[in-house]
């Protein structure tokens, strides 16, 4: 039975730790199947992974973003699709708590222990009518997870009084799954395509994405947590860095213990070669180097008072930075592992592709990230094409 009291971050990152072995040992199937299996999910949620960032009214933790980072981080290090989605099932729970306590209560009527998917493109069509609206898409992409949701966040545009980027809050029963996920990396996220035809959602179910940008949501004003109140891109990002983060410590420390037993051809030993040694050195130094960037990123809350423009620009640029430098030390890991690193057994070529993959998230986007930052450097402000900064 879950805890009806607070947890510490500590208890939790344990139970992280207890559950990242099996994860591990469950990363070739999550891969076969293309989906997480529905034993981790059980235990993610078992384990109150989607209550961390609830607050305490609603029977969550009240815990902050650096357990979520952090929790992330350690199931990621045993494989990057079950953190990611163990990720999701965190911050998506926090984002349910955003929306209308109507919607709250809807969504958490028996349990806060439930997972929910989303795909915040806006590729959904909408059309209002009395009391909300009736929404049809062919395609919401990238839906992480939704084998195993109940309910969904979809994205799409209301026209009046002007366009307006909304999420939608969906039953997974009033929509139809394609399979559409046959990918190089992240197989064992299930991000698959979610189809709606006509379905009704009442104002209620509705969040803007201007709210969540800019920390002032519905939800948000019934929970006095700093978390609640913080504008969105602050820390988006961080379900998507910290899996890449995670990911590629785990191949490091793989390929550390592996490589002192390693031997050459010539039967030489590969660990005392000077420059395998020199290019573990340099992997290690950038992964350390990312995490020091990121966990600033994540501590951005413990100083509200300092939320600017400049700030949020400096984040954005961080988390993109991240992304850079875990693609360069897997780069580097596995051509340190030669071709025994590219056995699909192998863990490392996993994280590799995985990690490449999770490269390509528009939240780490290194042009649209890096050019914030230089724009709002030279004083030419954000660009009103791109409405998420």
């Amino acid at each position: 039975m879950l805890d009806t009291l607070a947890v510490s971050k500590e208890k939790i990152l344990e139970r992280a730790r207890v559950l990242a072995p099996n994860f591990a040992a469950r990363a070739a199937t999550a891969e076969e199947a293309r989906q997480i299996p529905s034993e981790s999910i059980r235990d993610m949620l078992d384990a109150g992974f989607a209550r961390i960032l609830l607050p305490t009214q609603r029977g969550g933790y009240g815990l902050g973003f650096d357990t979520w980072f952090d929790v992330t981080r350690e199931l990621s290090k045993a494989d990057a699709s079950h953190g990611w989605c163990a990720g999701l099932i965190i911050h998506h729970a926090h984002l349910i708590a955003q929306y209308s306590e109507a919607a709250q209560n809807t969504l958490w009527s028996e349990t806060i222990d439930i997972p929910v998917a989303a795909s915040f493109a806006p590729s959904t069509q909408v059309t209002p009518v009395d009391g909300g609206y009736r929404i049809s898409g062919k395609g919401s992409p990238f839906a992480s997870g939704v084998d195993h949701s109940t309910w969904l966040m979809l994205g799409g545009m209301t026209q009046k009084p002007q366009p307006e980027w909304k999420l939608f809050l969906v039953s997974a029963r009033d929509c139809k799954i394609i399979d559409t996920w046959h990918t190089a990396g992240m197989r064992g996220t299930g991000s698959k395509t979610v189809v709606t035809d006509n379905v009704f959602v009442p104002d209620s179910m509705v969040l803007s994405l201007a709210e969540l940008r800019d920390g002032k949501t519905p939800g948000g004003a019934l929970y006095s947590n700093v978390i609640f109140h913080t504008p969105f891109f602050y820390y988006a990002p961080i379900s998507f860095a910290s899996p890449m983060l995670g990911a590629v410590q785990g191949a490091y420390e793989y390929f550390r213990d592996w490589t002192k037993t390693r031997k050459g051809p010539d039967g030489s030993a590969i660990a005392a070669k000077t420059p395998v040694q020199i290019q573990m050195a340099r992997a290690a130094a950038d992964i350390d180097a990312a995490e020091l960037l990121l966990r600033r990123a994540v501590h951005v809350t413990d100083t509200p008072e300092a939320y600017s423009p400049d700030l949020l620009a400096r984040s954005v640029r961080d988390f993109a930075r991240v992304s850079e430098m875990t693609v360069s030390a897997i780069d580097a890991l596995i051509a340190l592992s030669g071709t025994a690193g590219y056995a699909t057994s192998h863990p490392i070529q996993r994280a590799w592709r995985d990690i490449h993959f999770m490269s390509m998230h528009i939240s780490v986007n290194t042009e649209m990230n890096f050019t914030h930052y230089g724009r709002m450097q030279l004083g030419l402000g954000r660009d009103v094409n791109r409405p998420w900064f």
